[in-house]
């Protein structure tokens, strides 16, 4: 086992906390990566090595390295990280490797260090020329995964694992860093792509990734026998089974043969009302340990690919409301992704920094997150088009989840909102201008079962303009509803819509964006 103690956070880096440095650049700064985490309810940091067919963060002599490839891209600057900035390269540049350093202090502070792979990512198809596009993937287009489509393409920059010479890749990177260096295990990532083959071929295919795990397996059990104490695995993967199958990956065959110590399940985005009963209990049953994995930002809207932006405020209470609902059902502990682009990608003042961080000392349990301001976010099947005379059950019902027992108590004030606007209808034979504002009568609003009175919604005309899950409205409304003592459940709910009218040519189809129910104790 990778552990001696369950951690109550497995916290992945990506290494932006060592490339926003600004110089000098000196050994005793790699400390930058670990100071903020002082106090915090962080156990394990899972520390970003490689990505994809690019030593991201070590100076390999196996496969082509950042730091040799970074004057190839002088002029990188991703989110305030430069090569000016980045306290790794500046200390290779004097011969100095910061990896052990950072792995030292890490184990000092009590905290597991774990080398992270991105086994197949994909961030070169932005920046083809640079830093992260190798050698071997240039000399290698015919192997990509032309197939996919998902993700408006994006993904199809990766290679396909079909291809001994791709797995090979993967295989010395890690037997090199376990040679190397003192790494308590490696973490295996499969959510930045989980597509390893074209997604036609991928589920026939995926024997050969389950023999490429075991491989991985044994270079790191040898590793650990040589230094005569234990090191493990983890592996992230995508919780919707759509996605792993395109992917080839067969995580019960993995755990079934006893290949990961830890399974980190992801939806990619925060999905409040995920569901991860079914792989507590198959991890239960084979011994090994279930982390969800909260991610940054309240959702993604993939039909604009647009990442939401966020306050200080918001970033706070989506992530307390994704991690509420995440240890609610009781896993072993949670997984945190790309928190510190939050920390680093943005310019905080000293007191911003710290309310930021504050939360990594919130969300690790249920008793610290009790009585905390949260903001769920139930976005992916929205918008939702309303239309005159359609029952609520056909498609006019949102499901949402709230595991919090402070959501139906009387000493917590929650709202719901979510915003309204019309469309001329779209099947009408005549023209006609539709105000994109209805009569606050239009459409009835029924709360877990209960109609509401039309004074129980409080409805606020906005401006035309871009809202912030990336579509562009003409005037709407937001609309905020106080639901009564009582009314809201802890674990499912729903919210209902009716247009109690027989359909007319000119009645305007109606459309709901951005549901969102925020919660937070009330001050006496």
């Amino acid at each position: 086992m990778i552990f001696s103690e369950k951690p109550r956070i497995i916290y992945n880096d990506d290494t932006c906390s060592l490339r926003t440095v600004d110089p000098p650049h000196t050994v005793d700064r790699v400390a930058n990566a670990l100071d903020y985490l002082r106090g915090s309810q962080v156990d394990c940091l899972c520390w970003c090595l490689s990505a994809g067919d690019i030593a991201f963060s070590w100076a390999s002599d196996v496969v082509d390295n950042a730091f040799d490839m970074a004057a190839k891209d002088p002029n990188l600057n991703l989110a305030g990280m430069t090569h000016g900035r980045n306290l790794m390269l500046g200390l290779h540049r004097q011969g100095i490797d910061y990896l052990p350093r950072l792995i030292e202090l890490t184990h000092e502070r009590g905290l597991t260090f774990v080398g992270s792979f991105r086994m197949n990512d994909s961030h070169h198809k932005s920046r083809p020329h640079g830093i992260l596009a190798s050698t071997f993937w240039h000399e290698h287009q015919d192997w990509r995964l032309w197939e996919v489509t998902y993700g408006r393409t994006y993904y199809n920059a990766c290679l396909d694992y079909s291809y001994p010479e791709v797995r090979q890749v993967r295989l010395d990177c890690i037997e090199e860093v376990m040679e190397r260096y003192d790494l308590d295990g490696i973490e295996l990532d499969w959510c930045r792509n989980p597509f390893a083959f074209q997604p036609s071929e991928a589920w026939e295919k995926r024997h050969i990734l389950t023999d490429f795990t075991h491989e991985i397996r044994a270079i790191i059990d040898q590793a650990a026998e040589r230094r005569g104490r234990q090191a493990g695995l983890i592996i992230r993967v995508p919780l919707q089974d759509w996605r792993r199958e395109h992917g080839g990956i067969d995580i019960e065959a993995w755990i079934e043969q006893g290949l990961a110590d830890v399974l980190v399940m992801s939806y990619s985005t925060n999905n409040y009302n995920a569901d991860f009963s079914r792989w507590m209990a198959f991890c239960a049953e084979h011994d090994v340990l279930f982390y969800p994995s909260v991610e940054l930002g309240p959702t993604h809207n993939s039909v604009h690919n647009h990442v939401v932006p966020e306050t200080l405020e918001e970033g706070q209470d989506h992530t307390r409301a994704a991690a509420q609902n995440v240890l609610a059902q009781e896993p072993d502990g949670l997984y945190m992704f790309n928190f510190p682009c939050r920390l680093y990608e943005n310019v905080w003042d000293e007191q911003q920094f710290r309310r930021v961080t504050s939360v990594l000392s919130e969300v690790g349990s249920l008793e610290t997150l009790q009585g905390t301001s949260k903001q769920y976010a139930f976005w992916e099947n929205l918008p939702m088009q309303l239309e005159s005379n359609r029952p609520p059950q056909f498609y006019q019902t949102i499901h949402f989840t709230i595991r919090d027992p402070e959501i139906a108590s009387p000493e917590t004030k929650v709202t719901i909102s979510f915003r309204e606007i019309a469309e001329a209808n779209p099947h009408a034979t005549e023209t006609y201008e539709q105000d994109p504002v209805v009569p606050d009568d239009w459409v009835t609003i029924i709360l877990n079962g209960r109609e509401l009175p039309g004074d129980a919604a409080r409805r606020t005309e906005q401006p035309a303009g871009t809202i912030v899950s990336g579509f562009d409205l003409d005037r709407h409304v937001l609309v905020e509803i106080d639901p009564p003592d009582g009314l809201l459940v802890e674990g499912e709910n729903t919210l209902a819509f009716h247009i109690d009218r027989f359909p007319e040519e000119t009645h305007p189809y109606v459309h709901i964006h951005e549901l969102i129910v925020s919660s937070e104790p009330i001050q006496e």
